[in-house]
């Protein structure tokens, strides 16, 4: 199969109104996505991927009001989007509009993507278009063009190019479903955030087995995520020390995190790969929550590209952008 490639929205929406399978990069990660109308292409979403098919898809829409003529918007939804979107905030509303997929539900899951481009292309297409982030079931979402390219390319029907994820991780969903609200997956909105809107919103013991429905709703809830080949340890920051001072010589590991005590001055990164363009620096130092998410995937990735068995995590600390930041290490460490 060849994949088109291109910037040109109107191709790519051609594409998907053909029942076609198009990948697109949206503020969080990338996506793959089909039409929300046509059940097969996105049943074909769920071959592409191997994605059991209990778990949902998220439709991407272009505007508040394009969600309001499908969903049970209300007040609250209205007031959440009103203030997050377009932007990381998924929403589980009733439907009002049953042929859309999975038609088995009463629910759908909608969110409006950041990226005027994307929104437009969504537009173009008819919307809106249900997709999952664009990986292999269980796996790291993807957050390059070359990791989307490397497993997608001559697989999927076409790529749309524009501006690459920066946020890194998937976007905050909340359920609006029954009388109280109920976040079902932390992200770059957190919960202390979205209290101050919603003080009665549910927010459920990461560490305790919540079962809140009988069937899943939101994508993240109900199966192994995020994690690549390598085995993920998070460690707290003197262990994540300790491994650096007893492992650093190690062509199989490597690490992530903030705590390098002057490694990286030293000019003691361990290097794998023959050639320059090919290094693959197995020391990943971040300053802050929000930088750390935006490179886990994408280093996540690189490990397992060039061989690494183990990959040490530094915890990070209770402050700003951790809340989705340890959900996404706890899933890959299955914790």
């Amino acid at each position: 199969m060849e994949t088109l490639i291109s910037s040109d929205v109107r191709l790519l929406a051609n594409l998907i109104q053909e029942g076609k399978v198009v990948i697109f990069p949206t503020e969080t990660v990338y996506g793959i996505g089909a039409s929300t109308k046509l059940e097969k292409a996105c049943l074909r979403v769920y071959e592409i991927k191997g994605r059991p098919k209990d778990n949902p898809l998220i439709a991407h829409f272009d505007s508040i009001e394009s969600i309001a003529a499908v969903c049970e918007l209300g007040d609250v939804g209205r007031m959440l989007l009103e203030r997050f979107s377009p932007g990381p905030l998924t929403l589980i509303l009733p439907k009002k509009d049953k042929s859309l997929f999975p038609k088995e539900l009463d629910t759908l899951a909608v969110r409006i993507p950041k990226s005027p481009v994307v929104r437009e292309w969504i537009k173009l297409s008819g919307g809106p278009i249900s997709a999952p982030s664009a990986n292999l079931s269980g796996r790291p979402s993807l957050t390059k063009l070359t990791d989307v390219k490397r497993y997608f390319d001559g697989v999927v029907d076409g790529i749309l190019l524009a501006e690459e994820p920066s946020f890194g991780i998937e976007s905050t969903v909340v359920s609006l479903v029954s009388k109280t609200p109920v976040l079902l997956r932390p992200g770059s909105i957190e919960s202390k955030e979205l209290l101050t809107i919603l003080p009665d919103l549910v927010v459920p013991d990461p560490y305790t087995k919540n079962e809140l429905f009988s069937v899943p709703l939101s994508p993240g809830t109900k199966y192994k995520h995020y994690a690549p080949t390598a085995r993920v340890i998070l460690a707290t920051t003197d262990e994540f020390i300790y491994s650096l001072n007893t492992m650093s010589e190690s062509k199989t590991s490597a690490w992530i995190g903030f705590s390098f005590e002057g490694k990286e001055d030293e000019k003691k990164k361990q290097k794998i790969g023959k050639q320059p363009l090919n290094e693959f620096d197995t020391y990943c130092k971040v300053t802050s929550n929000e930088e750390y998410a935006s490179k886990l995937y994408a280093f996540f990735e690189s490990c397992d590209l060039f061989g690494i068995q183990t990959i040490f995590c530094e915890l990070p600390p209770q402050s700003i952008g951790s809340e989705g930041l340890r959900n996404r290490l706890d899933k890959a460490s299955n914790v």
